[in-house]
């Protein structure tokens, strides 16, 4: 269950993903959710004379464009918050509550203290808790696996009470072997071939795993979480902290099941019971590193079963997912970021009951002219700064949604540039493999417009004259965008010029 570091590193590759960034002036909508708004068209500036209009809005798309770029540029490699060693101790250090929780319900153990573990590390039983020794009679010898062993201090703790509920608390050294098994020709054998090591410390402050049941129930509810997390120590270290200590998990099965410490509903499913509904919500979670702090809150993730009989009389299940919402803020120091963040993708979980069905070999697909409505909403607010010099304020915000079974709407995006709007609708066409086949854009600013059309690869279409479209104001055309091998260039009826 290591979706503390998925909600945090989400915010960064959400943002990975936005390019140019984004958010709306509204924090919260009038719809009762966190959720933005449908954005509006911005007020028109009757001051400006309808060529003008037109000139304007092809100069604002231009700084778009240039922003956008800037922006893409510098967050290449944005998710990146962790480095490669970080990342691997983060998923290492979430293995020891995980290992020591499941080695003592397993072993019906209420108590392990430092004395305790150390005496397992002697004796090679920690072998059940933390290593994952090859079997190489599998078909998966050529896997990589690990080695790891704890050196806790006096004040490290882990308890286990009767209502299977998991604390650990204090430090530990965790020292870690990572190697390979390459194939000798000599020999005919596989030898361990070590090409990892790495020591570092863990400290563990009110952690908290209540994610099983002692006794069988339709109806979960448990909890994850802790005060903090510091693992490693100067500059490499990554340090996690929770105001509200953690997340929520509710599960709903159609029977009812033992549900345990992962909250495993895959075995539920080789027991024909099958997931009605599971939701775990994250109110607040900060991950600093390097020179990057995340902050997620309000992350929700929710996801229910579909099932089937096949003809050799076995059950097919499938989990889908029908929401993922996070809003977030994220600061860094290079390049220069302080940006809010609102994610939000729901799927009607109604329509994926009546319309996701199995077929007869085990796949999804939708019920014959049915589709699961779906609504997206992307939005960024903040700035960066590009070059180390300049400072952009993003101002973004994206509402998409599944309108039919071939069509997803973009209901409406508004882009600001440096204190003007640029607002954009549109609607993509997509096959029976749901792969988009054309979409239409219509880009507007007070009351000028162009309408252009992007094929299947992603490319604007033009005509053999070079022209992607015509710059309207008012129904009246006062010019061409066209581009020429690459060069973009807007040519207005005064003929005057401008390069994008």
């Amino acid at each position: 269950m290591k979706f503390f570091k998925l909600s945090a590193l989400a915010l960064a590759s959400t943002l990975a993903l936005a390019g140019c960034g984004d958010d709306n002036n509204n924090s919260s909508s009038g719809n009762g959710t966190n959720t933005p708004d449908v954005p509006v068209k911005p007020p028109v500036d009757n001051s400006l004379s309808e060529i003008e209009q037109a000139k304007e809005m092809i100069r604002t798309a231009k700084l778009f464009v240039s922003d956008n770029k800037a922006v893409t540029d510098a967050y290449e490699d944005v998710s990146d918050i962790l480095t490669e060693k970080q990342d691997t101790r983060l998923g290492y250090t979430f293995d020891i509550p995980q290992g020591l929780a499941g080695y003592m319900r397993e072993n019906s153990i209420s108590r392990l203290d430092a004395d305790d573990i150390i005496y397992l590390g002697e004796h090679g039983d920690t072998k059940d808790i933390l290593e994952n020794n090859p079997d190489l009679t599998s078909d998966f010898y050529w896997d990589r696996f690990y080695d790891r062993k704890l050196e806790p201090s006096d004040d490290f703790l882990a308890t286990l009470n009767a209502d299977g509920k998991f604390t650990l608390t204090g430090s530990t050294k965790v020292n870690i072997e990572e190697y390979d098994y390459v194939y000798n020709l000599q020999t005919g054998l596989y030898d361990p071939v070590i090409d990892n090591k790495d020591v570092f410390t863990v400290v563990f402050d009110g952690y908290e795993d209540a994610l099983s049941s002692n006794t069988s129930t339709d109806n979960f509810n448990g909890s994850l979480g802790f005060k903090s997390i510091k693992i490693g120590t100067g500059t490499d270290i990554v340090a996690l902290s929770s105001n509200t200590k953690g997340a929520t998990v509710s599960g709903q099965f159609s029977d009812k099941v033992l549900v345990n410490d992962e909250f495993d509903i895959n075995d539920a499913n080789k027991e024909g019971i099958t997931l009605e509904k599971a939701v775990i919500k994250l109110s607040s979670l900060k991950l600093t590193a390097n020179d990057s702090v995340i902050e997620a809150k309000d992350f929700e993730f929710a996801a229910l079963d579909v099932s089937r009989k096949l003809a050799d009389n076995s059950l097919v299940v499938r989990t889908i997912p029908y929401k993922f919402a996070i809003t977030g803020k994220m600061t860094k120091q290079k390049p220069m970021t302080d940006v809010e963040i609102t994610l939000n993708a729901t799927a009607n979980d109604a329509d994926i009951k009546k319309f996701i069905i199995i077929d007869e070999v085990g796949d999804i697909e939708e019920a014959a002219n049915k589709y699961v409505g779906m609504e997206i909403v992307l939005a960024i607010k903040g700035k960066v700064t590009k070059e180390n010099t300049t400072t952009i304020p993003l101002d973004f915000q994206a509402n998409l949604k599944r309108t039919a079974r071939n069509v997803i709407e973009l209901q409406g995006l508004t882009a600001s540039v440096e204190g003007k709007k640029l607002f954009v609708t549109g609607k993509s066409s997509l096959d029976n493999n749901y792969d988009v086949v054309s979409t239409q854009f219509t880009v507007e600013q007070n009351k000028a417009s162009i309408k252009l059309n992007v094929d299947a690869n992603g490319d604007f279409i033009k005509d053999k004259m070079g022209k992607l479209g015509d710059i309207m104001v008012n129904g009246k055309d006062y010019g061409d965008l066209m581009d020429n091998d690459g060069k973009v260039t807007a040519k207005f009826t005064d003929d005057s010029l401008i390069i994008l």
